[in-house]
């Protein structure tokens, strides 16, 4: 797949794929997607024996491609699909976010493109040479907030490479976080925080009338070692310090919190956590999942899924 300076359309827009898959050091999972209505058409998780790649923004990620290569065959099987385009989730610490406020923006592709790359260097001095950048400008006049993603194109070459050997064509290229959002805000909340978890993870994305404010990405550990207790110490303070940062910054109150992680059976027992510190509506994120998924497909898939509702 040819791609330019900007990876145009690869991060934040959603066209319809044939499939989606999602790539983690833990599993690799996907979905068929049917082209007439847009609905799952079947799905499947494989766990990986030894992770297959170490994600990194700076550096090269995969440490075994022929684990991957093997996942890649074994995922077509089971969604019965032999080529095509389709859209592929990476890790999130594999891209890098920004949520800029901006009081104008220039009307042109080319120098909004120029002024993008000016307030990234604001916070990060040093721009990779190779780096593919998308963003999102919400409609209406500044001031406003701009969503940015960035990643290395030796990085993402080495996740699409793999994927176009097998016969697919990525035609999409993003992370869970900014896929989850879809599933969330639509009971009429403008205003809330997405806490996701994937894996060893934890990605915080808010939302204020439907526009992005800020994102954060951190390590939290591994879930199921003896360290989970620290784990979720962490997650919660990190929610925590989120919601008042933003409260005393814009003077508005959060209106609920989102919780998803891709393992389901810890789900419970965080929520019960965070409302001993929180004092807000706490909700899983929610989807018609098709008949026959468990929960822990469903909390599992729906990264996937929010790539095409």
């Amino acid at each position: 797949m040819a791609l330019g300076n900007r990876l145009k359309s690869h991060f934040l827009d959603r066209r319809v794929p044939e499939a989606v898959f999602q790539v983690s050091p833990g599993f690799m999972s996907g979905i068929r997607v049917s082209k007439s209505d847009r609905s799952v058409r079947g799905g499947f998780v494989l766990p990986f024996r030894k992770p297959p790649f170490d994600p990194s923004f700076d550096r090269p990620n995969l440490t075994d491609a022929a684990i991957l290569r093997e996942a890649i065959a074994q995922g077509k099987d089971k969604l019965r699909l032999s080529s095509g385009p389709v859209a592929l989730l990476v890790p999130e610490q594999s891209v890098r976010v920004f949520v800029l406020s901006v009081d104008s923006f220039p009307g042109s592709g080319r120098e909004r493109d120029a002024y993008i790359r000016w307030r990234i260097g604001k916070q990060m001095p040093v721009i990779p040479e190779d780096a593919l950048i998308d963003y999102a400008v919400p409609p209406g006049r500044a001031p406003r907030k701009i969503i940015v993603a960035m990643a290395r194109r030796r990085v993402i070459r080495e996740y699409e490479s793999l994927f176009e050997k097998a016969g697919l064509r990525p035609a999409l290229v993003t992370i869970p976080s900014l896929s989850l959002v879809n599933l969330v805000g639509k009971g009429g909340a403008s205003s809330g925080i997405l806490l996701n978890l994937e894996e060893d993870t934890l990605s915080l994305l808010a939302l204020m009338d439907t526009s992005w404010v800020l994102y954060r990405q951190k390590g939290v550990g591994p879930a199921g070692r003896p360290e989970e207790g620290e784990r979720a110490e962490t997650i919660v303070r990190e929610a925590v310090n989120t919601i008042l940062f933003l409260e005393d910054k814009d003077k508005r109150r959060i209106e609920r919190l989102w919780v998803r992680s891709v393992i389901a059976a810890e789900i419970p027992e965080l929520i019960s956590r965070l409302k001993e510190r929180i004092d807000l509506p706490l909700e899983p994120v929610e989807y018609e999942a098709p008949e026959g998924w468990s929960e822990a497909d469903k909390s599992l898939l729906a990264s996937l899924v929010g790539q095409i509702l």
